[in-house]
């Protein structure tokens, strides 16, 4: 009985066929972004939060570990990039720019030859330019060492609302919530141990979780591009700002179910829109992915049920309160959720969703395979109005900002002494026409 039970499972999984493949990473480790410690204030930096070789390197084995996926077992993708398979974007920033050029140096490790020219065409190959040489070991090669170049499609901040979490007014009061004072006032004693073990003296002194954050991101990213820590920061001290890092961000960018709804909407409305589009056959592209940030990451997360800021804030207030789902560990660097859409001819489509490599549930708390249709309905009941309830708001505020009250009224009077001007001017006329004809 079981041997044919595990017959009729590897008869139908055997029918699956991978449609499409949605993937958004967060860029690899970069330098840090506060000057809190062993920094000098005010030296210019160049592009602060820069992508370092550490995040070069995790960046380009992730896009290995994708093309042994999608190319080398599931031969899902062309093994030499095709422009008609791909499409690759990436937030208005070096690192998440920096670490899409690295990812896909794993995932297309070859590029194209160029055609074999004799001598007299081989000024084809030149810029017009008189002294522009050939390089002897180019060989055949369009480019040194073979490499492949993939064209990354970028938009401004204020554009790339799919990937850049970003909307000010719904998360002003975040810091006067309840929750988030009952958490600060729990996590007195870290305030304490970490002030003490820095010496941090007066002003100095650290008594915010979000402050404690910035001082926390210095330190991974002295971690992880092999730079000192503090001498005598505590290795259990430094456990615990890694443990309620997650949680400082949720609660900061999105604590509350509404502000996961509205930020998640426009990535999630696309998802939706390309899984329709491969269904019906209008789609081309079988492979989308996004350059992105930890932010992002953690607003889909909590948009898939898979964590949200009450549950972590729960479990680190030791509360006695049971979660099935509810990730609590940060999205660190490199980080990735891949969404694949499959077609079972026995079943129909269907959705499994990966994160750091392993499936997530989505439809249940257990279950890592989601029927189109339900996976479908999930998400569609958390789209809301973006556009109203953050993009119009903002540009209010935005016009209103940007154009002072002084431009106004001068523009008015100056129309109005145009105005006076012209009316004196055919008054003027008048006057004459009317002593032209006495």
């Amino acid at each position: 009985m079981q041997q044919l039970l595990f017959l009729l499972i590897s008869v139908v999984l055997a029918q699956d066929d991978l449609i499409t493949v949605q993937v958004v990473w967060r860029h690899g480790a970069r330098n840090y972004y506060h000057c809190n410690w062993n920094c000098i204030e005010d030296q210019p930096r160049g592009d602060e939060a820069v992508l370092t070789p550490t995040g070069m390197r995790q960046q380009y084995v992730l896009g290995k570990w994708l093309r042994q996926r999608y190319i080398i077992d599931n031969q899902f993708l062309s093994s030499k990039f095709n422009e008609n398979e791909i499409y690759i974007e990436s937030s208005d920033e070096n690192r998440t720019l920096t670490s899409a050029y690295c990812n896909l140096l794993g995932m297309y490790p070859e590029g194209p030859s160029i055609p074999h020219f004799e001598k007299e065409n081989e000024s084809l190959l030149l810029p017009p330019n008189q002294d522009a040489q050939i390089p002897k070991d180019l060989g055949d090669n369009a480019l040194p060492h073979k490499i492949q170049l993939i064209p990354i499609h970028t938009k401004q901040k204020s554009l790339h609302s799919a990937i850049v979490i970003q909307c000010p007014k719904i998360e002003t009061f975040n810091r006067e919530t309840q929750l988030y004072k009952e958490v600060n006032v729990a996590s007195a004693q870290l305030y304490d141990d970490f002030n003490t073990e820095l010496n941090l003296q007066g002003e100095q002194k650290v008594n915010d979780i979000i402050e404690l954050s910035h001082w926390r991101d210095t330190f991974i990213c002295n971690r992880y591009n092999g730079d000192p820590l503090p001498p005598n920061l505590k290795p259990d001290t430094l456990q615990q700002l890694d443990n309620i890092a997650n949680l400082t961000q949720s609660l900061e960018r999105f604590q509350t179910q509404d502000q996961v709804k509205i930020q998640s909407t426009p990535y999630f409305q696309r998802l939706i829109e390309h899984f329709d589009s491969a269904l019906n056959g209008s789609q081309y592209f079988k492979y989308f992915a996004s350059s992105a940030h930890d932010t992002t990451l953690g607003c889909f997360l909590s948009a898939l049920n898979l964590t949200s800021a009450q549950c972590q804030a729960d479990i680190y207030l030791k509360k006695n309160i049971t979660y099935n789902k509810c990730m609590t560990k940060y999205v660190e660097f490199a980080a990735n959720l891949i969404f694949e859409l499959y077609n079972n001819i026995n079943i129909g489509p269907f959705v499994k969703v990966l994160y750091n490599g392993e499936y997530v549930p989505i439809c249940s708390d257990f279950a890592t395979t989601c029927q189109y249709t339900r996976f479908r309905s999930i998400i569609t009941a958390q789209l809301v109005d973006y556009q109203k309830l953050c993009i119009e708001s903002n540009d209010e505020t935005y016009r209103v900002s940007q154009t002072p009250k002084w431009a106004y009224i001068f523009f008015s009077l100056t129309i109005l002494l145009l105005l006076l001007v012209l009316s004196w001017i055919l008054y003027l006329r008048s006057q004459q026409g009317y002593r032209d004809q006495n």
